[in-house]
């Protein structure tokens, strides 16, 4: 299924992004990622894991933003994954499974009763947000060679 798909069905939409937003986006998503290592360097995991889903987010987001487009307002964390999977292919099946994964748990973290995150998911999630970043970024950069990111 192509990812073109999210374009008839308005879950993506056109939107011209300059290099200065786009580049910004990155930038939050890699500072995202940091924040995720230090934390977890801390032994503050719930908040890790999320620092290291909203790196993901803000990749995933990153991406959709290199193409011109934008995810509708609502549902975006689920249009972002949707897309990346469609867009990636099978070879990030398992990077974006995770990311998926990532996202319900912390709807339940946000949204329900909560549960606790251990050290050894926590760090997982960061090895995963930080293997996702650097793949987006050389996808990006082989798409747009002139773009000199972070």
């Amino acid at each position: 299924m192509s990812w073109k798909k999210l374009l008839k069905d308005n879950s993506l939409q056109r939107k011209k992004i300059s290099f200065k937003e786009f580049d910004g986006v990155l930038a939050k998503a890699y500072e995202a990622l940091r924040a995720a290592k230090t934390l977890i360097r801390k032994n503050f995991f719930e908040p890790a894991f999320k620092q290291a889903y909203d790196s993901m987010l803000l990749t995933g987001r990153a991406l959709i933003f290199s193409l011109g487009y934008r995810p509708r307002t609502i549902g975006s964390h689920a249009i972002t994954i949707k897309f990346c999977r469609m867009y990636l292919g099978e070879d990030f099946d398992i990077l974006t499974k995770k990311f998926d994964k990532m996202r319900k748990k912390r709807n339940y973290l946000i949204y329900g009763a909560g549960s606790a995150i251990s050290q050894t998911e926590a760090s997982n999630a960061v090895k995963t947000a930080e293997e996702f970043f650097k793949k987006i970024q050389k996808d990006i950069q082989k798409r747009n060679p002139q773009m000199k990111l972070l």
